[in-house]
């Protein structure tokens, strides 16, 4: 009795121990997450430190931006009437050294009616079906024909089905397959007709368009290609104006020399050449006579061709 007490109080005894040193161990976890804890709040006041300085800094950056940007278009501004001090020195050194003038706005009757045939080219161009349109219409045709083949597939199927479930004994395995094939040919051949029905009225729209286009098409070919051969022709002819009038460094027109400069650049004269070309070409087709202006006034939104014309040369320039 007395021995087993004693085992009592040992283990008690052990227990104890094991206790207290559990104790100490969750006092120094506890004094550990108190010094993280304050560590951490050093922490988040640096970082909010942080996120201060790097807002003053962006919005230091953008002021800068704004500065700067606004220092560039003060010195584009400044360059650009560098520039046009420069070229109107040239000319008036050019004209004191008796240089001939380049005469670029003049136009035989012949260059006129090569531009009024060019005109009535791309006016039969315009009536014709755009790429992208010919395209569309092309894929709701294919698409209506690709659906009405599948049709006619499950049609043949729903048939097969028929004939093999007559063939067959009721209740046979090829009997209750040819049943399930049956089915399914029904379920597709009906999705497949309602889809095609779906498809029709724009097809058919499709198919009408492509037709009348095809025929316009035939009906305008001669008018499109004698515009095409006009503006080769004129493309050409002008060409060689402009090259005989910078090779033998005639004083080129005002409205010339404001978009285009004096003489060709030692690097892109090809492009150069090109776009001063069109240029005469576009003043040529709309008679543009403004002595200053290159492209003369902007045109009305109206006449889509003109327009886009006008845009791409305007961005053409930029580069000169």
């Amino acid at each position: 009795m007395t021995e087993d007490l004693e085992r009592r109080l040992r283990d008690t005894e052990r227990r104890i121990r094991d206790l207290d040193g559990r104790l100490d161990d969750l006092d120094t976890e506890h004094q550990s997450l108190k010094s993280k804890i304050g560590y951490t709040e050093d922490l988040d006041d640096e970082l909010r430190r942080i996120r201060s300085d790097v807002s003053e800094c962006e919005s230091k950056i953008e002021n800068l931006e704004e500065e700067l940007s606004d220092r560039v278009g003060d010195t584009e501004q400044a360059t650009q009437r560098l520039t046009q001090h420069v070229r109107l020195l040239e000319g008036q050194i050019m004209a004191a050294g008796g240089v001939p003038e380049a005469d670029l706005d003049t136009f035989t009757k012949d260059q006129r009616a090569l531009a009024r045939t060019m005109e009535r080219g791309w006016a039969a161009r315009r009536l014709l079906l755009s790429d992208h349109e010919r395209r569309t219409h092309e894929l709701r045709v294919q698409r209506r024909r690709e659906t009405a083949d599948r049709h006619r597939a499950a049609q043949t199927a729903a048939v097969d089905a028929v004939g093999a479930l007559i063939a067959s004994r009721y209740g046979t395995h090829g009997h209750t397959e040819a049943a399930g094939r049956l089915s399914a040919a029904i379920t597709e051949e009906t999705r497949l007709r309602q889809e095609l029905a779906r498809q029709s009225p724009s097809a058919d729209e499709s198919a009408d368009a492509l037709a009348d286009d095809a025929e316009t098409r035939a009906d305008k070919q001669p008018v499109m290609a004698a515009g095409d051969r006009a503006e080769k022709r004129l493309t050409l002819a002008l060409r060689s104006r402009l090259a005989d009038a910078v090779r033998s460094r005639s004083l080129l027109p005002a409205w010339f020399v404001t978009v285009l400069g004096a003489a060709p650049p030692a690097r892109g004269t090809d492009a150069w050449l090109e776009t001063a070309t069109r240029v005469l070409l576009y003043r040529l087709t709309y008679d543009i006579t403004d002595q200053v202006v290159a492209l003369g006034s902007a045109p009305s939104d109206a006449d889509r061709h003109r327009s886009t014309w006008y845009e791409q040369l305007r961005k053409d320039l930029r580069r000169w």
